[in-house]
């Protein structure tokens, strides 16, 4: 699963593409309750990873078409979601802190939370007193009825029964985030997971994987860069396990975009090494319509921990698949996963994930302190075989700094190359390799892509001067 970035809100922007609604015939309102009007406003929140900013998108849209409006950083609302994810104990942590923020800044709105945080444990979070309803996934294309129906009374317990059968669910999951305010778009395409890595809550909470049809696919990317989106970031919740269950492949699908490019960069999210495989990766690592930029979690370079974290991986399977992709290309941005401390982690088997980074031509690195769901394998562990807090914070601390020494390196690497880069918002620039630059005075407007030299900056970081229009 992807990393958990700050929450953010979501923007209501619309799109003539749109997946498919349903269950929002009746146009019911918190406001009715609250205040006798006949419309209200909204406010959308989400903590997680890309697809949950994706999910959380539509979310927004649901409740304009159930008749509500977005409300302003500085209104009041008369419905606030939140659309979080619990994939480490730390997102729950952050999740309820926000929650309780949510309802001191909106004392009268109806609070409902939807996504993975709604799936794992909806009796303990309607427990809750910030929390008036908790939406799992199968409930989301319904939250405009059931935001009246909670604001009626009806759901006892404050839990919403799912509004569509198991089968439905396995629709395609098609689905995107762009507007106002959004500089890039982000097109969800895939949902599910049918591995079963021993400390992954997400396969029991998303279920099935599915995959949107190829063809469809292919035309949200046209689509979305004929309205001038300079990026598409293709996600998943197992994304290099698109297309298996309709005998298609991620691969076959960058192919047909690469014979025909889409006005518009094509970046892909995390993807599953497993799965990935070499076919994979010397497309990414060849460019054209493709960002060069694969992040592949690894989670441990010891191979008796991955044994035990159920991955299917090897430290040498992995070793050379990200040596196969720098050598085609050394300017391709790799970046991986680490967790540490899992159950059982020894001092050596921790050093052997170090070796292993150090060797591995990294552009980045990404932390997690290991974090037991309840209801996975792995938490089945910990009372025999938890590594202290104490050491796993020290190795935490330990792996960080290697990332710092990683992007450090990779950045300076970049000086005086010319690059094909997204202008985004806050004065700042995104290379096709991932990495973030300022940009010089008189640069184009957010949300368009250029060609730019960069220069190393004295304090490290780079700066873009554009030169001219994208390749």
């Amino acid at each position: 699963m992807a990393r958990s970035p700050p929450h953010s809100e979501v923007s209501s922007g619309k799109s003539p593409i749109i997946a498919p609604e349903v269950g929002l015939s009746t146009k019911f309102t918190a406001s009715d309750r609250l205040s006798g009007r006949t419309s209200g406003g909204y406010v959308v929140q989400v903590l997680g990873c890309k697809v949950s900013q994706i999910e959380a998108g539509h979310v927004a849209r649901i409740l304009e078409t159930a008749g509500l409006a977005r409300v302003g950083a500085t209104g009041t609302a008369d419905v606030v979601v939140l659309h979080a994810c619990t994939v480490t104990e730390r997102a729950d942590r952050d999740a309820f802190r926000l929650l309780r923020r949510l309802r001191r800044e909106h004392p009268s709105a109806l609070l409902a939370v939807t996504g993975c945080l709604a799936e794992r444990d909806p009796d303990a979070l309607a427990l809750r007193p910030e929390v008036d309803l908790v939406a799992g996934h199968r409930t989301t294309e319904a939250l405009g009825r059931l935001i009246g129906e909670a604001a009626a009374g009806l759901i006892p317990g404050k839990i919403a029964a799912p509004s569509v059968s198991p089968e439905e669910v396995l629709r395609s999951p098609l689905a995107w985030t762009t507007g106002p305010g959004r500089t890039r778009a982000f097109l969800k395409i895939q949902d599910g997971c049918g591995r079963r890595c021993a400390f992954c809550i997400v396969p029991s909470l998303r279920g099935d994987e599915r995959s949107a049809p190829s063809a469809e696919v292919e035309e949200a990317i046209h689509a979305l860069g004929s309205q001038g989106v300079p990026e598409v970031v293709l996600c998943g919740v197992h994304l290099a396990a698109f297309g298996t269950e309709r005998n298609e492949s991620l691969a076959a699908l960058l192919e047909r975009l690469g014979s025909r490019p889409p006005p518009c960069r094509v970046r892909l999210s995390s993807l599953e090494p497993m799965e990935a495989g070499e076919a994979l990766v010397d497309l990414v690592a060849a460019g054209g319509v493709v960002a060069p930029h694969l992040h592949l979690p690894l989670q441990s370079g010891s191979d008796a921990v991955l044994r035990r974290m159920r991955r299917g991986m090897t430290a040498a399977r992995f070793l050379a698949l990200l040596l196969r992709a720098w050598r085609a290309n050394p300017r391709i941005h790799l970046a991986t996963d680490v967790i540490a401390g899992f159950p059982g982690e020894s001092d050596a088997e921790f050093a052997e994930t170090e070796a292993l980074l150090r060797d591995l031509p990294l552009a980045s690195l990404h932390v997690f302190p290991f974090s037991p769901r309840t209801g996975t394998a792995a938490a089945s562990l910990v009372p025999t075989a938890g590594v202290p807090r104490v050491v796993v914070s020290r190795r935490a601390a330990r792996l960080r700094a290697l990332d710092a020494e990683f992007r450090s390196r990779f950045a300076r690497s970049h000086d005086g190359c010319e690059a094909d880069l997204v202008t985004l918002n806050g004065g700042v620039g995104l290379t096709e390799t991932y990495v973030e630059t300022a940009l010089a005075a008189g640069s184009p407007p957010p949300g368009t892509r250029i060609r730019a030299r960069l220069a190393l900056r004295a304090d490290g970081t780079l700066e873009a001067q554009p030169v001219g229009p994208a390749c």
